[in-house]
């Protein structure tokens, strides 16, 4: 049965009722993904996001279907559930990529998907710079239908969800606007994708940067949030940060998941926190940060 965004949250059973604590795997990216899962694992985590990087890993393999179903058995006996997985992150407007490969790319991440036991998978929408000329708006929007019909066909197939995630302007480029960057936007793209099998990914970091109201902005969305993206930043850059390490305002955000009775996952994409720490202290603050996001989700702190 497809997870469609209203089943997704009503076929939990009544003792799953609160937000889902995870981590993405990225975490531990310079292993492979077994390895990834077994460390996790080891620190407590439950609920797992697969990042990119660690199904490309499995792709790019001799028998990638095979690696596939031995990571789903894995994640079984370690009691992992493999619940997201984010897609091949690319920009379906920019003419200087290979954008016919990436979208194969996708296309077999979303196939894959059923195999790893996998709901969701995150997609970026597409942007061009110069946005504000509304000629240019309309042809960007053209692209993301295209590009998003097309994933929302394989996903009801496969019987899987797609997410799309929120993103920001660029910080680094005044001026530049990017698709996708204010809820107005993703409610138009779901509007117009008309699917049951799509759905959105709130990444906290990126609402920061664009300086969005999180509480307002999470209420309007409502049962169209099926995942999320947590971090943290100082609005300066998306530095994917541990909550409380920048300047989110977190009541407003746990307040408002609570309020739509959102069940999916509180997932920490924190590759700024974690990266390049030698292992012992990354595992250290990996355990640690279980324990921050399991508190955020069951009202402990905010």
């Amino acid at each position: 049965m497809s997870p469609t965004v209203t089943s997704y949250h009503n076929s939990l059973s009544e003792t799953e009722t609160s937000m889902k604590p995870a981590m993405w795997t990225d975490a531990f990216r310079e292993f492979q993904p077994e390895e990834a899962l077994e460390r996790m694992s080891r620190l407590g985590w439950k609920y797992i996001e697969l990042a990119e990087k660690h199904w490309r890993d499995i792709d790019e393999r001799e028998d990638p279907e095979q690696g596939y179903v031995e990571l789903k058995k894995l994640a079984d006996r370690l009691g992992i559930d493999l619940v997201s997985m984010h897609g091949p992150m690319f920009n379906c407007c920019d003419e200087s990529i290979n954008v016919p490969r990436l979208m194969e790319d996708s296309k077999r991440a979303i196939r894959s998907a059923p195999l790893l036991g996998i709901k969701w998978l995150v997609f970026h929408p597409g942007s061009t710079p110069l946005i504000e000329d509304e000629e240019v708006l309309t042809v960007v929007k053209e692209k993301n239908l295209a590009v998003f019909r097309t994933f929302v066909e394989e996903a009801e197939k496969a019987g899987v969800g797609i997410a799309i995630e929120n993103l920001c302007d660029h910080w680094l480029k005044p001026g530049r606007r990017r698709f996708g960057a204010t809820v107005p936007e993703l409610r138009w793209l779901l509007e117009e994708l008309q699917s049951p099998n799509v759905g959105i990914c709130w990444d906290t970091g990126h609402a920061n940067i664009q300086r969005l109201d999180q509480y307002r902005a999470i209420k309007t969305l409502g049962n169209q949030l099926v995942t999320t993206h947590i971090a943290d930043n100082d609005t300066t850059g998306d530095q994917h940060l541990l909550p409380f390490a920048g300047n989110v305002d977190w009541d407003a955000v746990t307040s408002a998941l609570r309020e739509i009775s959102f069940t999916g996952l509180f997932a920490l994409e924190v590759g700024g926190a974690v990266h390049g720490l030698p292992l012992p202290v990354r595992e250290a603050k990996i355990r640690y940060a279980r324990e921050l996001t399991e508190a955020l989700c069951t009202g402990g702190i905010c």
